[in-house]
Parts: C-alpha cells; structure tokens; sequence
C-alpha cells in the first residue's frame, strides 16, 4: 500500500512564516530604516539620486588608444551621441578616427626597401544600443558623493579604411561618473570586430579602443 507523505512539518512552517508576516505591522514592512547621522548631524550612507538620464541627450567627446591585431596601436579620437528613452536603456551614434601603421612592417621596409604595409587613415562610424545595468554611488571624504552607472554597449557600423570591409561590429563595458546635472565623466573600453583585406588575404579581426570621454548633458 502506497503511503502518503508526511506534510506535517511543511504546514508547521507555513503557518510560523504567516504569524511572522502578520505580526510585523504594514508600516514597518513598507519602510526602509533611516540612514545614520554623523557628529554634525549630517546623515551618512544612502544618498537620493539627483541626476536624471530618461528622455535627455548625452554628447560625449572621447580620445584614448585603438589597437588593431594587425596594424599595432594608435591614437584615437571620437564624438557620439546617445539619446537616453529611459533610465537604463538608450540609442546611441558614434564616430571615431585613428590613423593605422605598422611598427613591424616598418621595420621590413627600412631592412628590404620593400613597402609592405600602408598607413591608413580609419574612420569608424557607430550605430548601438546602450544599457545601464548598475547604479551606484562615491563617498569621498563624507562631503561629495558622486553617482556613477555601468553600462554595457552593443552595435554595428562600417570602418572606411583601406584594409577594412563588409560591416564592423562592436560590445562594450564602461563607467559613467556623474559629476553634476549636465557634466559626467566616462571610461568606455570596446572590442571592434571586422573583416581586413591584408596582403592579398582575408581574416576577422578584433581591436580594442580604450577611450576617456566628457559628456555633456541637455536639457
């Protein structure tokens, strides 16, 4: 004969759980405890969120370094704009230029007088989404507490330089620093993927732009 099992202690428990839950009144469950004061009165530890992206334009100017797996590391520099729909999500254009030359194929050249490899000028035009996951905030010396948010990036383009073809994909992962309600601070590190045409042959690519931004905020 087949037994049925013993629920005795699951409804034990659900009943001490139900008694618990009525037993703390509403407005205790609805209320999150106040933060602590300092000395001087101020208070410490959790700070209202006074900047506002939903429905505002970002531009953002941005210069750092761009890596290529083929053609070596150079300058970069770059302009976007991303409208912000709501507090986390937004739509993003990008432009960025880096002019391309090769150390190594430099070094070829000046040895066999042969030259192997062009300097090419790159322009990177973006199209992406970006995606504001974490919020958070700074305490610096219990007077300035700067919000920040990490963000991730995702996206498509076209790079016009010689080397390049078909259609240049990007993801990404940054940090926005918040420094009033229309000025922040960005770190933005992305892997561009692409197809280059390099002597004769043909291979995908990753290059990594690692850049410092301003942006600035309106309205």
């Amino acid at each position: 004969m087949h037994r049925m099992p013993n629920t005795r202690p699951l409804r034990l428990g659900l009943a001490l759980m139900l008694t618990l839950t009525l037993a703390v009144p509403p407005a205790a469950r609805a209320t999150c405890p106040e933060p602590p004061e300092t000395e001087e009165g101020s208070r410490k530890g959790l700070a209202k969120r006074d900047f506002t992206k939903a429905l505002r334009h970002e531009i953002n100017v941005l210069g750092g370094l761009f890596m290529n797996e083929l053609m070596g590391a150079a300058p970069l520099a770059g302009l976007s704009y991303t409208f912000h729909a709501t507090e986390d999500f937004g739509v993003e254009l990008g432009f960025a230029y880096t002019h391309l030359s090769s150390t190594l194929a430099e070094q070829v050249e000046g040895y066999t007088g042969y030259e192997l490899l062009e300097d090419e000028h790159a322009f990177i035009y973006q199209f992406g989404l970006a995606w504001h996951p974490i919020h958070g905030k700074f305490m610096l010396l219990q007077a300035a507490i700067p919000h920040f948010d990490i963000y991730l990036s995702a996206g498509l383009g076209l790079t016009d330089s010689r080397t390049s073809e078909g259609l240049t994909y990007h993801v990404g992962l940054g940090i926005k620093v918040f420094t009033n309600s229309w000025l922040s601070l960005r770190l933005d590190v992305r892997d561009y993927i692409q197809v280059q045409n390099l002597l004769g042959s043909q291979r995908v690519t990753n290059s990594l732009g690692l850049a410092l931004g301003v942006g600035f905020w309106v309205p």
